[in-house]
């Protein structure tokens, strides 16, 4: 054929509440505290949301006295010193992580996935009752108005549009629509939203952890935790691909195509481009049948033992950069790779990610000051659950990891 390819089949301490009022009113941020669960919202107004809360309902435990039943339709599921936790709170949420996940539940454990959804959820929402109730304590009532004034363009800037984007709505009515059905409303979310953000800040203000970290500590958790500062070898690399099937005589046929496409490219590659120039574009792109053939065949940084066909993952890690492959069988096509750029495993030096250790320390100096902050609260809090008969409030936290985002 005058090509390199023959046509044949191959193998192959405490703060004046006057300075958190100008907090939130001057430095206000979404960042989550990590500590907190899954910040949920209040709503009542679902027709759906009582019949939901249902789901949740257990038998009181003998030494506490009885919470209404329901408060406006909704099941009270928790009481922190004077503040009510009700199902409508936590179930729109909770449905809509089930909802999203409809397809990996067996219908037979639905039942247990709300509730433990519901569980994690409460603690969370717990934890922020705890913190707006110190909040609440240290400033007159009457300005409580101006701080929530204060906060709502933040409420229509930030949240709404991650609302809209979590819930797949394009518009703000579609919003207060699919607000609706799973249980909650704009109003309510607006209402949690404002006690998250109030939250936040007053954890903020109540911690105060030094910024200093020194060398030492650095080297140590370098040292200590290597492997998240090691990496695998990775390629930049392309491909021509055809895909085969079961029947011989087209399997030879793909073969023979395959080798025609890396007859095409040759001739480039007589020319000693460099190994970091791509060859297979053209030929990629009106021929080959990869899934990145519309593309030139081109694949960013690849990790070595992440792709399936395990002769192709062998010859990208093989073989040397610019260097076309033989014909490879995958099983159910045959490839040419060619790598364009190599990184071969390794460790990233300290001086390179010191300057992270140093965040990460300090992150976990704030999320322990945090814990223990919440931890005194708890203790001190008069804190009632429907889920406390059966297990205790400790154990009702353990069931949140201390990492969850909002």
């Amino acid at each position: 054929m005058g090509g390199v390819f023959a046509v044949r089949k191959a193998r192959r301490a405490s703060p004046p509440a006057r300075f958190v009022i100008l907090s939130l009113a001057l430095r206000y941020s979404v960042r989550a505290i990590p500590l907190f669960a899954i910040v949920v919202s209040i709503g009542c107004g679902s027709p759906s949301a009582p019949a939901a809360a249902q789901q949740v309902a257990m038998t009181l435990p003998s030494d506490v006295a009885p919470e209404p039943a329901t408060i406006d339709g909704c099941q009270v599921i928790a009481r922190v010193d004077g503040q009510v936790i009700l199902a409508c709170e936590l179930l729109w949420r909770v449905n809509q992580m089930i909802e999203a996940n409809r397809d990996k539940i067996p219908p037979d454990q639905f039942d247990a996935i709300r509730e433990q959804l519901m569980m994690r959820t409460l603690a969370g929402s717990i934890d922020q009752k705890l913190l707006y109730g110190e909040f609440r304590r240290g400033v007159p009532a009457e300005n409580m108005p101006r701080i929530e004034e204060n906060l709502l363009p933040h409420f229509q800037e930030s949240e709404i549009p991650r609302l809209m984007e979590q819930l797949d709505c394009k518009s703000q009515r579609e919003l207060e629509q699919e607000l609706a059905r799973l249980g909650s409303s704009l109003d309510d979310t607006r209402r949690t939203f404002n006690e998250h953000v109030i939250a936040s800040e007053w954890i903020r203000s109540k911690i105060k952890v030094s910024q200093v970290v020194s060398p030492e500590e650095m080297v140590e958790y370098y040292q200590t935790r290597r492997q998240e500062f090691e990496f695998p070898a990775q390629v930049r690399w392309e491909e021509l691909m055809v895909r085969k099937s079961g029947i011989p005589e087209q399997a030879a046929q793909a073969y023979a195509n395959l080798a025609m496409m890396g007859n095409e490219v040759w001739p480039q590659l007589a020319a000693n481009p460099p190994a970091t120039t791509a060859v297979f574009g053209a030929v990629a792109r009106a021929k080959s049948e990869g899934v990145n053939a519309s593309e030139g065949g081109l694949f960013d940084w690849t990790t070595k033992g992440s792709l399936k066909a395990a002769a192709v993952d062998d010859a990208l890690f093989n073989l040397p950069p610019g260097q076309l492959s033989p014909i490879l069988d995958s099983g159910t096509g045959f490839h040419i790779v060619r790598v364009l750029e190599r990184k071969e495993a390794g460790c990233q030096p300290f001086s390179e990610v010191q300057n992270d250790i140093r965040e990460k320390l300090k992150d976990q100096r704030m999320a322990k000051a945090q814990r223990e902050y919440l931890d005194e609260l708890r203790k001190n809090a008069r804190i009632w659950t429907v889920y406390t008969g059966r297990i205790s409030v400790a154990e009702l936290f353990d069931t949140v990891p201390n990492t969850q985002q909002r």
